[in-house]
């Protein structure tokens, strides 16, 4: 009496809740940011492809001419820091040199017969000169020195100091010279001595090499010019569109000679992950669908069935959609939750109803 009891209750017990969904994929649109003309596509709508597969290619004559120039200008301002870093050629310097020592030369054999006034003001300019190449030498030494710590940053701006005096000293001394000369040699003189001008300039510029705003103008450029080459290198990628993803393409329709448009949708790929299920309960049913419940999907199409695990619920009530359940059931306030299918032969087909059952 008391088996059969129980199991007359066994019969009578309500079932475990079912639930009725549509499939849904994860699918990837893609295209190029660029855009441009197709030249070749590789594959149709219903394709399967592989990561990074190549799907189409665009025209790429602009953007590879366009990469080959940054590439260039890339190449020519590093050589342009190295110069500055490294200071001019030694040949450069040697060059600048004997320009500066025969125009003295010529001016001196010019003014040879000049007064003694001239003669004094020349003897000078040499003694500047020297005292003014010491006091290069003597910066140049105290930068070094810096450098490692070994002097004080005292003694390297007293360095500066005296070789910017020394500098303008043997300007003054040039300055003064040039206006006796002017005032006591006319004709091819003058023009001898500003010719000597002219050359001594030269020569202490090369000498002295880039200054350190000119080697900071350097690396600027430099960075600039890859910063360039970067973006020219993304451009040239973009005329070719990859697939994201393993899957399927679920939408294509170009061919060589059509234009896609920067940022239009050139493919639209159904990646071969798992595909998921919507479904709604009641807040008395929600207990049994929390996340991480292990349930099972039935497809309506074939009977098949596929082992599913709940992924996520809606934090909010809603109205049951209009196309699920009872007419009396749409009018109560259900939560959505989402299941996830484990379909590792990517049988299931978007769009399609399953039934979902706990385990």
């Amino acid at each position: 009496m008391a088996g059969a009891l129980a199991f007359a209750l066994e019969a009578c017990a309500p079932a475990p809740p079912a639930y009725s969904g549509t499939v849904q994929t994860e699918s990837v649109s893609v295209g190029s940011e660029t855009g441009g003309r197709v030249t070749a596509v590789a594959v149709a709508t219903g394709s399967r492809v592989r990561r990074d597969e190549v799907l189409l290619r665009l025209d790429s004559a602009g953007p590879s001419a366009q990469y080959q120039q940054a590439v260039a200008a890339t190449a020519e301002a590093r050589e342009k820091l190295a110069e500055a870093l490294n200071g001019n050629r030694a040949s450069d310097v040697a060059r600048a040199r004997a320009g500066s020592a025969g125009a003295e030369a010529a001016y001196v054999q010019t003014v040879a017969q000049s007064p003694p006034q001239t003669a004094a003001a020349a003897a000078a300019i040499r003694d500047a000169e020297s005292a003014a190449t010491l006091a290069r030498i003597d910066l140049t030494r105290a930068r070094s020195l810096a450098s490692t710590g070994d002097v004080s940053r005292q003694s390297l701006d007293d360095a500066r100091a005296a070789d910017a005096g020394a500098r303008a000293r043997l300007a003054q001394a040039r300055a003064d010279y040039a206006a006796l000369v002017r005032a006591q040699l006319p004709g091819e003189r003058s023009a001898a001595a500003a010719n000597a001008t002219a050359q001594e300039a030269a020569y202490d510029t090369v000498r002295a090499g880039s200054r350190m705003e000119e080697i900071g103008q350097a690396r600027a450029a430099l960075a600039q010019a890859q910063a360039a080459e970067r973006f020219a290198r993304t451009r040239l990628d973009e005329t070719v569109v990859l697939a994201p993803a393993d899957g399927v393409i679920e939408s294509f329709d170009l061919h060589p000679g059509d234009l896609l448009a920067a940022g239009q949708v050139a493919a639209i790929v159904d990646t071969f992950a798992d595909p998921y299920v919507y479904v709604y309960t009641s807040q008395r049913d929600l207990g049994g669908l929390v996340r991480g419940r292990a349930l099972r999907v039935v497809s309506d199409v074939d009977g098949a069935g596929y082992d599913a695990v709940v992924e996520a619920d809606d934090r909010n009530a809603q109205f049951t959609p209009q196309n699920v359940e009872t007419a009396d059931q749409r009018a109560e306030l259900v939560y959505g939750v989402k299941v996830r299918i484990h379909d590792p032969r990517h049988a299931l087909l978007a769009g399609t109803t399953v039934e979902v059952r706990p385990r």
